[in-house]
């Protein structure tokens, strides 16, 4: 398979680039031919911001970030004005860090300003097969 893109709806595109870019890092790789913001992930992965201004969000997580060390990111984010959600669900329950955690795995998740459920993640493996 060739590299992929997560494609991610926002409503203001320079607000998107300015927290994706500025809060979070993520290099711009520059245009594609319809004129979405192309944003680079790790490896050849990469993120477009697609602008719509009616879009609905799906209400769950769009985009996970594996990191080393979850406190560490977590803090980084929040001195970029990143606010942490809580969590009550059956099954998935924030502590009082805003941090998930179950075996070796541990989550905690933000919003981007459109809306959409970015998580970062550490820890636990995920095995695929095809």
């Amino acid at each position: 398979m060739k590299p992929s893109t997560t494609i991610l709806t926002v409503a203001d595109e320079g607000r998107a680039r300015t927290f994706y870019e500025g809060a979070l890092g993520l290099p711009v790789r520059g245009k594609d031919p319809t004129g979405m913001t192309i944003l680079g992930l790790d490896g050849s992965a990469s993120l477009g911001l697609m602008v719509d201004a009616n879009a609905v969000h799906s209400g769950h997580t769009a985009l996970t970030f594996e990191v080393e060390n979850l406190e560490t990111a977590m803090a980084d984010l929040e001195g970029h004005g990143v606010h942490f959600e809580d969590y009550d669900l059956p099954g998935l329950k924030t502590d009082e860090h805003h941090i998930w955690s179950q075996g070796g795995e541990r989550a905690s998740w933000f919003a981007d300003p459109d809306g959409n459920i970015l998580c970062l993640h550490q820890g636990g493996v995920i095995e695929y097969s095809m």
